[in-house]
């Protein structure tokens, strides 16, 4: 493999720190953002996986989405692996349910470590909202596979219509996860 070949893999480790007891926002794509992961096995053994991943104490699951393409999760590093190992243990764990279906996940994934105190509430709703905002579902129904720790409960959540749908208002809202940690890394002063 050429060095240009995983250029882009490289830029995700670019200022990658693993710090036990951190809030990390991650994002796992598929390989080629193949869809297939809200299939009812492949999304109910990667919930099952952050169930384990959870209960192993590896990581404190706030809360997380499965997209057609990609999983978004949220949640505090634990103190037994670090983030690398962590997400490793995860695409192992799934491996065996996505090649049935021909899908693999790419060989990175995206971390971003929550700086603010606090602000796991606007990251917490950007998971939350996904699905939505993607027109993947009317806002009339639940998204299926939206996990939420219930120790977890975030303050959105109060204002969810019957405690399960997004108010139409919210999709007025063009929070992207970039523009999220821009704001995060801009109000704490942290560099790229």
């Amino acid at each position: 493999m050429n060095k240009l070949d995983h250029t882009g893999t490289d830029r995700l480790r670019k200022g990658r720190f693993s710090i036990p007891g951190a809030l990390y926002f991650i994002t796992a794509c598929t390989k080629t953002r193949k869809p297939g992961l809200t299939t009812e096995t492949v999304s109910g053994a990667l919930i099952e996986a952050l169930r384990e991943l959870h209960q192993s104490t590896a990581i404190s699951l706030h809360c997380a989405t499965v997209m057609p393409d990609h999983i978004h999760s949220l949640f505090t590093l634990g103190r037994t692996l670090t983030l690398s190992q962590t997400q490793g243990k995860f695409k192992r764990l799934t491996k065996s349910v996505l090649q049935p279906s021909g899908l693999e996940w790419q060989e990175n994934y995206y971390d971003h470590r929550i700086r603010q105190d606090g602000f796991i509430e606007p990251f917490a709703r950007y998971i939350f909202m996904n699905p939505y905002r993607k027109k993947l579902i009317p806002i009339s129904e639940r998204w299926p596979t939206w996990v939420l720790n219930r120790n977890y409960r975030p303050e959105f959540h109060q204002h969810l219509i019957d405690e399960s749908y997004p108010p139409a208002k919210w999709l007025e809202n063009g929070e992207t996860a970039k523009s999220l940690i821009q704001q995060d890394l801009l109000e704490n002063k942290v560099d790229n």
